[in-house]
């Protein structure tokens, strides 16, 4: 198909769009223009400047061959060169370039088994998942090569395959899950026949790694819920997460809620992966849990069981160990107990066994869960707030402690009253007393603290 058929001018808006592309980059087209070298922008780029966004990552495609890039640039990293992908530095910031080809069948439903270099920047994009990345600006002509009509596509926000929906997925199962990211992270409507082209059987091949990866991004999304919705509809949530299905038919329907109530805290809760993760997983053990009592349904130790239960699950997905304890800390501490006449030094001792690194995050998580139930109690909600004024409190106190200007004695004090000398034992009984006067703010005086430091020393046996 001759590509000059198919250029679009672009509107006066998409012009000034299409003007914001860096100096960088076009510094990059330049220089394979004067190596007589077509060039094209392609990919997210394209799709994103049309919508008037940021594009975070450049694409650009060429009938330059992988050998004659790395030429071309003195700075290269052989990205995927055996499938033409050169990945170059323009004013330190890293460009993909791709040679213009041609796939051929994908066997391993990841990989073309082949590939054909070419010119033809209309096969390329035939080749390509979804119409609004299936598009090319031509630099030379400051036009747009959109053979599949994904500018229309992104008008209307709707996401659909390019050609056969079938042969897309097969090709690579990945994509599956990159269609149910779209739609999550740009708020798009699904095609009909690209959605029921999907095949939960053809994302066995996918690696979870590779799966990981767009599952995160789906779940940072603005819309996370269509997402998540998508992945159970489609059954892909069965081969990502089987926990959340039951085998038991008359299990069905609490599992059902359970996906709806995770679904829903995930949605509610700040965009932080391990907060979304967190949220997605915490209610993940309730089935397990369940026992019938004649004060009806509970779930005890859910939190325990749900806090192991998400490890191994995001150890399956392979996702880093320090984000796997981070959620799993917050489950199993989520469902703590809070009522407005509890004693401040109980809110301290929550702080102490949570981390207060960790404790805006649990409060979060409970906010989100409470939202989640979907019959909002004023009074669950005012507890909510009333705590976290409560720990913030704290947290200040602490701050303040922390930096030595609210301890009644310093080191000079234990040397001169104590004899303490100087070294580890002297910033450890410090650090004591500091946890003291958080637990009891009415210890921090001179004496009392001086008393405390003797009775410190005493029991370690250290005192002359």
């Amino acid at each position: 198909m001759n590509s000059d058929f198919l250029r679009r001018p672009l509107t006066t808006t998409e012009k000034l769009n299409f003007k914001e592309i860096p100096a960088w980059v076009t510094q990059a087209v330049v220089f394979l223009r004067e190596n007589q070298k077509m060039v094209y922008l392609v990919g997210g780029a394209v799709r994103d400047l049309i919508w008037g966004s940021t594009p975070s990552d450049w694409d650009l495609a060429t009938d330059a061959l992988p050998d004659e890039i790395e030429k071309i640039f003195p700075k290269t990293l052989p990205t995927g060169k055996r499938f033409g992908t050169i990945t170059i530095f323009s004013a330190g910031q890293p460009i993909q370039i791709t040679t213009i080809r041609e796939d051929f069948p994908y066997s391993d439903g990841r990989r073309p088994d082949q590939v054909l270099f070419g010119s033809d920047i209309v096969k390329d994009l035939a080749r390509r998942d979804f119409t609004i990345n299936a598009m090319a600006y031509d630099f030379e002509t400051q036009a747009l090569i959109d053979p599949f009509n994904g500018r229309a596509d992104c008008y209307r926000r709707l996401l659909k395959a390019v050609g056969n929906p079938r042969d897309r997925f097969r090709e690579d199962g990945l994509r599956m899950f990159r269609f149910y990211r779209f739609l999550a992270s740009h708020s798009l409507a699904a095609e009909r026949k690209t959605e029921g082209a999907i095949n939960p059987e053809w994302a066995k091949f996918v690696s979870y790694e590779r799966i990981r990866d767009e599952f995160s991004k789906l779940l940072l999304g603005a819309s996370i819920r269509k997402g998540l919705a998508g992945l159970a509809k489609s059954g892909l949530l069965l081969e990502l997460i089987p926990e959340f299905y039951s085998a038991d038919k008359a299990q069905s329907r609490l599992y059902s809620y359970l996906r709806e109530h995770s679904f829903s805290a995930a949605a509610a809760i700040q965009r932080l992966l391990p907060l979304r993760l967190a949220a997605l997983l915490h209610d993940i053990a309730k089935p397990a849990s369940l026992t019938i009592t004649k004060t009806g349904p509970h779930f005890y130790g859910h939190e325990r069981a749900g806090a192991e239960m998400s490890r191994v699950i995001l150890e399956r997905l392979r996702y880093p160990k320090k984000l796997i304890q981070k959620v799993s800390l917050l489950i199993n501490g989520h469902m703590f107990f809070y009522q407005p006449n509890i004693s401040d030094s109980a809110v301290r001792r929550l702080i102490s066994n949570i981390g207060p690194e960790n404790i805006p995050d649990l409060l979060e998580l409970r906010r989100a869960d409470i939202i989640a139930t979907g019959k909002i109690n004023p009074k669950t909600l005012e507890h909510w707030k009333d705590l976290s004024q409560r720990v913030l409190a704290v947290l200040r106190s602490k701050s303040e402690s922390k930096n030595g200007s609210k301890l009644a004695i310093n080191g000079a004090d234990l040397i001169e009253k104590l004899g303490v000398k100087p070294g580890p034992l002297m910033g450890e009984i410090l650090s004591y007393l500091n946890e003291q006067i958080i637990e009891e703010p009415d210890l921090n005086q001179e004496n009392r603290l001086l008393e405390i430091t003797r009775q410190y020393l005493d029991s370690k046996n250290l005192r002359d």
